[in-house]
This record gives C-alpha cells, sequence and structure tokens, in this order.
C-alpha cells in the first residue's frame, strides 16, 4: 500500500512537470529532470513569470479540476511555488479538504 501511494505521488509529480509546466508553458529548454519536487517555480528559481502563474492555473483545472477560486490572493503564489506545493494542492482537492 505504501509502496503504492509512493508511485502514485512520484507519478503526480512527473505529470505535473512534463504536462502543467513542460508542455503547457512550452518550456523548450527544460526537462522533467531539471525540474526539483522543492525548485521554486518562479524568478530566482525556474524563472516563471505573472503570465505563466496564470497559465498554470488554468491548466490546474483543464487538467486536474482543481481551481484556486476559493484562496485568498496572498496565498495563491504559495501553493503554485514548487511542484510540491502544487502536488499537495492537488491532493487536498482531489480529499476534499481545505488549502
Amino acid at each position: 500500500m505504501i509502496t503504492g501511494t509512493l508511485a502514485d505521488e512520484r507519478a503526480l509529480k512527473s505529470e505535473i512537470k512534463r504536462k502543467l509546466l513542460i508542455e503547457r508553458l512550452e518550456l523548450e529548454d527544460v526537462t522533467e529532470e531539471e525540474i526539483a519536487d522543492d525548485m521554486i517555480l518562479f524568478e530566482e528559481g525556474l524563472g516563471l513569470d505573472s503570465v505563466e502563474a496564470f497559465e498554470v492555473m488554468v491548466g490546474l483545472e483543464e487538467l486536474y479540476g482543481v481551481t484556486l477560486k476559493d484562496v485568498p490572493a496572498k496565498e495563491v503564489r504559495h501553493h503554485l511555488e514548487t511542484v510540491n506545493a502544487i502536488a499537495a494542492l492537488i491532493r487536498a482537492k482531489r480529499a476534499g479538504t481545505e488549502v
């Protein structure tokens, strides 16, 4: 059971990197392996900007059915800060818990 959970977590993070970040944002010079789970995605990290953050939010809704409309604006960036944070957001929304 734990192995399945760990495998599911790895698969989710891989999918976030591949589909939500690399493909959706057309990051042609970035590979999945270059994006660490705890890498900051904005500014000094991966270097994403506010337009790309908006595109990630649209992608979250399209790919995972996750919206941030009930999240206070000052907290949105925290939920998009790293792949780990995005995965936690998706898990929480799927479980129906508050983020």
